[in-house]
């Protein structure tokens, strides 16, 4: 996102605070990667750039509320984000040599352009705000998750399904003898 980007000679040598409120940081690319979150309370940023001879310390904190789907049970579950974050962003050289492996230099956080060092802090942004989400979130620690059989969420009682609580596809090895 083009518009979150910024030259860094505008940033103070002594260092600067900027708050990021925009909510298309994270509504674009939640659409985009087809993530099923939706923001409850509006997520902010406010991130302290400070210029250094070899790159830049970049210290941020985001917050916010955001819904996610519990991941045994499918209910809605809220993720408070309350996340501190450091990064240090080195500057790119010119006589870097650069692998197959490494990101195209127009999808660096930190990129040169036309001489300027520019940083694109939607990039930064997501990035940090996609850490802070959990990888399985549960809707409580308990969460009995659904009836494979009938599909009933059994965090609000039992199913009339019989569960013998032998897994299908193992049975070929419950008759299996180890010698």
């Amino acid at each position: 996102m083009k518009e979150f980007q910024m030259l860094l000679r505008d940033v103070s040598q002594n260092g600067q605070t900027f708050q990021y409120n925009n909510q298309k940081i994270w509504l674009e690319p939640l659409k985009e990667f087809h993530i099923s979150c939706k923001i409850v309370d509006d997520i902010q940023a406010e991130v302290f750039i400070l210029p250094e001879e070899d790159g830049c310390l970049l210290r941020g904190k985001l917050r916010g509320k955001v819904s996610v789907p519990c991941d045994r049970c499918a209910e809605e579950t809220e993720i408070i984000i309350d996340y501190s974050f450091d990064e240090f962003e080195v500057y790119p050289q010119d006589d870097m040599e650069v692998d197959a492996d490494d990101l195209l230099e127009d999808d660096r956080v930190l990129f040169k352009e036309k001489n300027a060092l520019i940083l694109d802090m939607g990039a930064l942004l997501w990035e940090e705000f996609v850490l802070t989400l959990p990888t399985k979130p549960l809707c409580r620690k308990d969460c009995k998750g659904v009836c494979p059989t009938c599909g009933r969420n059994l965090n609000e009682g039992s199913c009339a399904c019989e569960h013998d609580g032998n897994d299908p596809r193992m049975a070929i090895l419950r008759n299996l003898k180890i010698q």
